[in-house]
Parts: structure tokens; sequence; C-alpha cells
């Protein structure tokens, strides 16, 4: 088992490991988590990992209940929100309590966003089951849900107590969910190092999840240790996510979040080479990497759209909006634009996989 240390202020470890969930009990008794618990879950993931979870609970001594809610993007609202805070309060929780996130990102931003506001906040700990969820929306303490307006427009930081990955869980994943972690991992590789770029060129999917997970909360841990609330550097982790929460919103979130995330690289990536700021080997090889691992390197939305999607985007601020650029495979960089340059950044991006 892999343990890695997030050095925040209140700082915490992420275990990697195969077949772990079992002894998630364990875990939780290392680093002092007593009290009562409630495992909230959805639709999907309960039938498959919560009996695992509770047992070893139960074993352990641990007073557990569980909340349940339907899969989906299309769930993560105030009403299924409001819905979790209100068995919190039905199971007599207190604020030496503790709530665990089972499942994939949406399960992780609303148990955390729910945690966090409930008696003023609450300790949660993470147990993502997908490879989206455990690359990247599990470590670092952002929580959020979706408003009618766009994508994770409510929410708040709230660093989980422990995050328990096992990669057992991924082997139940349909291949596109798989794919849909691809993306934050691929982005990840552009914006770290050449080492898990290439990596990726040469194994197969699904053959190092151990290594790839690691080499991912190894790097965000870097980067949440230096920037816990996004005032600076952290902006980076939203490379390719201005397009990609466009195309998600235009979509209604039938696009998954990783595979919008996908468009969105090789949008930037495009963008990047017109620019001059890298060559054409790399954006050929950004964008056969993403159309390896399963995932489309087309919008099927125009820069003007996507454009006017983006002004409901959260990192908008008046007039400007930061989108983050490639120069290098390691070097990327954060530029403000005015919200009326950012139909040419798409369309230099050749947004929707057209011939200019």
């Amino acid at each position: 088992m892999t343990e890695i240390k997030i050095n925040v202020p209140d700082s915490y470890k992420v275990y990697i490991g195969k077949g772990i969930l079992k002894n998630c009990a364990d875990i939780l008794k290392d680093n002092n988590i007593d009290g009562k618990l409630v495992v909230v879950s959805d639709s999907n993931v309960a039938p498959l990992y919560l009996d695992v979870v509770i047992n070893s609970l139960k074993e352990a001594g641990y007073d557990v209940s569980h909340f349940i809610f339907k899969a989906g993007e299309e769930s993560k609202n105030i009403n299924t929100l409001s819905d979790i805070l209100e068995f919190f309060a039905e199971s007599g929780l207190t604020r030496r309590d503790t709530v665990i996130a089972l499942g994939g990102g949406v399960t992780g931003d609303m148990t955390g966003f729910a945690a966090g506001t409930y008696m003023r906040g609450i300790s949660y700990v993470q147990i993502p089951t997908t490879l989206l969820a455990c690359v990247d929306s599990s470590v670092g303490g952002k929580t959020a849900i979706d408003l009618k307006a766009g994508k994770n427009l409510a929410g708040l930081f709230i660093q989980p107590k422990a995050v328990i990955c096992d990669t057992d869980t991924l082997s139940t994943l349909p291949d596109s969910v798989y794919s849909d972690g691809m993306a934050e991992v691929i982005k990840t590789a552009i914006l770290s190092d050449k080492e898990l770029f290439e990596a990726l060129e040469k194994k197969a999917p699904r053959e190092n999840d151990e290594y790839v997970i690691a080499k991912c909360v190894e790097y965000k841990g870097k980067i949440v240790a230096e920037d816990e609330f996004e005032l600076g550097v952290r902006k980076l982790l939203n490379l390719g996510h201005t397009p990609a929460h466009s195309i998600e919103k235009l979509s209604k979130y039938t696009i998954p979040h990783g595979h919008a995330v996908g468009m969105g690289l090789c949008i930037m990536t495009r963008s990047a080479c017109a620019e001059g700021l890298i060559d054409e080997e790399l954006k050929d090889r950004i964008i056969a990497l993403t159309e390896r691992y399963g995932l489309s390197s087309k919008s099927p939305y125009s820069p003007k759209e996507l454009a006017d999607a983006a002004f409901y985007d959260k990192k908008r601020s008046g007039n400007t909006i930061s989108v983050i650029k490639i120069r290098a495979l390691g070097d990327c960089f954060t530029e403000k634009c005015g919200m009326d340059e950012i139909e040419g950044i798409f369309s230099r991006g050749n947004a929707n996989g057209c011939k200019n």
C-alpha cells in the first residue's frame, strides 16, 4: 500500500492499494476517527461496495448508517444536498462525528459540501471508487454542487481526514467511465513532467493503476500544499477546464466531466500550437494520447457556443477569465483574457474539430 501525505495545515494521508477497502476501519482508527459514522453513496456504487465498507466499520465497533441517492451528475444539486443534510440531522450526528463519501466525484463533492456546512463543519473521509475521483476530486478539499446557471457554482473548501483508494474498485468501471478519469491523468501528465506522459504512451490502459494514481496524487498534493485555496499556482489544475465546463453545460451534462476535459485539453493544445507556444509534434502527441485512452479530441459545439457558455464559468471575474496555456510538458501558465478574446482562443483551438 502506498501512503502519500498532503501537507496542508490540517494534513492527511492518501492510501492507495489493492484490496484495502475491507480494511477501511483500520485506516480510520489509525487516523483517530471515532464517533458515529454516516456513509453516503449512490445507486450505482452502493450495491457493489457499501456492504464491504459497512461490515468493516461495524466489526471495528463503529455506529454506522448510510444514505443512498440516485447516481448521476443530475443529482449534484441543492435538493440532493438538502436531503443529505436532513439525513445527518435525523441520524443525530454531532460535531465529533464523521461522514464518508463512497463513490465517484459527484458523491465526494456533495458529501464534502454537506460535511462543511452541517453544524458549521464536521469531518469527512473520501473513499473514491472511480479513477477520476482517485486522481483528482478526492484530493485537495474542493467541494461543490451545480446550479442551473452552471457547474460547481456553489461550494467550499474542506479537506478530508483521509482518502482511501482501493484499486480493485476500478476493475468494475466500464471503459467509458475509466476514460473519464484518464482525461485528468493526461492533464496531470501535461502539467507535471515527461515521466508520467511517456509512461502513458508506453503502457496500455488499466495496466498501471497504482502508479498512475500515486503520480497524480503526488503532483496535486504538492500544488495544494503550496496554494490550498486556489489563489495562484493551483489554477493550473484547470487546464482544459474552461472549454470543458462549457461543453458540459451545453450538453446538459450528458457529456461526462472527463470526456469534456479531454475535448478541452485538445482545444487548448491546438490553440497553443496555433499561437506558436508548442510545436506540431507535441500537439500531435497530446491529441494521440487523448484518443488512445478512449476520449474524443473534437467538441460538438462551435467556438461561439463555447465562448457564450463560458460567461457562466466560476473562473470569470468581471469581463476577464483565467485560462491555462501550454508551453511544454511540465510548463504551463495562467493567462487572464478578456471575455471577448475567448471565442478567438477556442477558434484557434479548432474547437469543433472542423478544418479551419
